[in-house]
């Protein structure tokens, strides 16, 4: 309810307008995420359209798992019609990979000094702009085009991406969104950044703890004046990710904080979801500007190095915030990564790593006990 409330607060609606929107959007995203589970070669996105309207939709015929996991959806309000798509021609998976190998393809072409890569499921666009390492230098765009379209198709296993495009639009910018740079949700000094989640080393509720932030922020920090021990860091593939241990106890609480303080609010940890859905909201907390929170946009971004990275609807998001939990009542979402630039307006948006991926790139895991 106070989530619901931030978003009142922030959006100028009327708090049951922002129920009826955005109340059962968790329920939604918990509900898709088994099906993303039951039926990885299937699945091909989702996406809450507006208070009454959803979708999801699939690479070819709607699977068995869908049928099997029809009554996961009870808890959706029956006014909410979910439409089915079938035959979309592509897996969430395959687009994954695709975005991931056009990125990389680009970025360490020759004269590409930087890259960000999304896909944009309305127009079924892969779209990854680029800089040059030289300010003022030409880039061959027809040419980096036909890069990263052969490793996106040679990233699916029969080459076929199903009538995606793969887009490249070079940019002069002096930068693409360069990313910012014991309970999470705190400012952690020696550098500008925010604890995220409690992590542990073995499992979700076994192994010995430690606190986890961005991995672009500096390995010397420390707590409330406790300093931390650097453990590692990842920045690639999976996301942005580092975690320290240090001398305090560490539960799995975060501070949800507010519009104006971030050290308040302390929060209790009790789920983690992979990958939320479209158009569902979610809200962050950071040292500088405290609590905000906004819609997704889109699941699978790139940027520079790091892949895997969620796109938020806009840019609300400061220096000093880096790392910082990202959230949906007690349910973990991730840790807040920076921004991109994107070709829509309004063009600069957030992107938050994901949390069950830091297992992947640290060995790891967000901590629910």
């Amino acid at each position: 309810m106070r989530d619901l409330e931030t978003v009142a607060e922030q959006s100028g609606a009327s708090l049951d307008e922002v129920i009826e929107r955005y109340a059962w959007n968790d329920n939604f995203a918990l509900a898709v995420d088994q099906l993303r589970k039951a039926a990885p070669a299937d699945f091909a996105g989702s996406a809450i359209v507006d208070a009454r309207h959803a979708w999801i939709a699939f690479k070819g015929d709607q699977p068995e798992a869908m049928r099997t996991l029809a009554t996961t959806f009870d808890s959706v309000p029956g006014n909410v019609i979910v439409d089915i798509q079938t035959n979309v021609g592509f897996s969430e998976r395959e687009i994954d990979a695709a975005v991931a190998a056009a990125h990389f393809a680009a970025l360490n072409s020759p004269g590409v000094g930087d890259a960000t890569t999304s896909f944009d499921y309305d127009t079924r666009q892969i779209t990854t702009t680029v800089i040059p390492s030289t300010k003022g230098a030409n880039l061959d765009a027809a040419a980096l085009d036909s890069v990263a379209s052969r490793a996106a198709r040679e990233a699916v296993a029969d080459g076929d991406l199903g009538g995606v495009a793969i887009k490249i639009r070079v940019t002069d910018s002096a930068t693409l969104g360069a990313a910012d740079s014991h309970y999470g949700g705190e400012l952690l000094s020696g550098g500008s950044c925010t604890s995220g989640f409690t992590v542990r080393t073995t499992g979700a509720t076994s192994g010995s703890r430690g606190i986890a932030t961005a991995g672009h922020c500096p390995n010397s920090l420390s707590d409330d004046g406790a300093a931390l021990t650097f453990k590692g860091d990842y920045q690639g593939t999976y996301g942005d990710f580092q975690w320290h241990t240090g001398p305090q106890a560490i539960a799995d609480d975060f501070y949800a904080g507010s519009t104006s303080t971030t050290e308040t609010d302390l929060r209790d940890v009790s789920s983690m979801v992979n990958v939320p859905s479209v158009g569902q909201s979610l809200c962050t907390t950071g040292a500088t500007n405290h609590k905000t929170c906004q819609q997704v946009r889109n699941t699978s971004v790139c940027n520079g190095s790091k892949c895997s990275l969620v796109e938020m609807g806009s840019r609300d998001r400061a220096p000093g915030d880096s790392g910082g939990p990202v959230y949906w009542g007690n349910a973990a979402y991730g840790f807040h990564e920076g921004y991109v630039w994107d070709p829509f307006q309004p063009f600069d948006r957030d992107v938050y790593s994901r949390a069950d991926l830091i297992d992947n790139a640290l060995g790891v895991y967000v901590a629910l006990s």
